[in-house]
Order: C-alpha cells, then sequence, then structure tokens
C-alpha cells in the first residue's frame, strides 16, 4: 500500500493509498474485522487515544506501542466498548506523510459524535503512528 503522489510541486499520500486507508479503517470497524483494521499497521506502530486509559484500566496509560498490543487494543474494543457502536466516514485528508480520517460515531442510543484519526505512514505505506481525537466533551 505504498505511495506518494507529487502534482505540480506538491508532494502528498497518493489517492490509492487514502482510499485503502478508509477502507481498512470503515469496513474493519463496522464489521469488528480487528484483521482488516490493523492490516496496515507496522510492526512498531504507536497508538494513541483517550480511550485506551478507560479500556486497559490505568488513567496514566495513554499510548499503546507495538503490532500485538494495538491489535489486542482493537480486539478488545469490541468486547470492552459499547456493543453496537457504527462509524461512518465523513471526509479524509492526505498529507505530506499522513491521512486524516474524519468519521461519525453513532451509539446504539442514538447520539452520534464526531471523531478524527491521523495515521502517518512510513515509506512503505505502512502506519506506523496512530492517534484518535474527540470533542472536548467527552
Amino acid at each position: 500500500m505504498t505511495g506518494w503522489k507529487r502534482v505540480d510541486g506538491v508532494s502528498a499520500v497518493s489517492g490509492a493509498t487514502v482510499t485503502a486507508m478508509e477502507r481498512h479503517w470503515e469496513d474493519g470497524w463496522n464489521g469488528e474485522d480487528t484483521d482488516l483494521i490493523v492490516g496496515p499497521f507496522a510492526p512498531d506502530v504507536v497508538f494513541s487515544s483517550p480511550f485506551v486509559s478507560r479500556l486497559v484500566g490505568d488513567p496514566a496509560v495513554t499510548t499503546i506501542e507495538g503490532f500485538d498490543a494495538v491489535r489486542q487494543y482493537v480486539a478488545d474494543s469490541f468486547v470492552r466498548a459499547t456493543p453496537g457502536i457504527r462509524y461512518t466516514l465523513d471526509r479524509s485528508y492526505a498529507g505530506t506523510d499522513s491521512v486524516v480520517l474524519i468519521y461519525t460515531v453513532h451509539h446504539p442510543d442514538g447520539t452520534d459524535r464526531p471523531g478524527a484519526d491521523t495515521m502517518r505512514l512510513d515509506a512503505a505505506g505502512q502506519v506506523v503512528e496512530w492517534r484518535c481525537h474527540y470533542p472536548f466533551d467527552l
């Protein structure tokens, strides 16, 4: 899934790479498919989210490091987070070495909340850093 594009002197992640990241993210979360979600992740991926501390049970922990640990976190989120959550990918952006996914989280109680994930890619197109962002009023 490598892919950078240079157009008119501007370098950015290619549209094909952005589309692949979108599919891994949206199809993976909505299909509760851990392996699809983490498929593009590098062995040394670093994950950060405001919800890490809640899921791991330690308020001091906000980051998870390494493919196996991130994969386990994602798998656990399907079991321990709110069942029935669905996601709609609203928009995506390409940077020089990153992709930003803007989405809406649809909770089973009918409430919707926005979110944004930033994924930084290495030269091979693998995700080396994944950061989740949510409104201040978590």
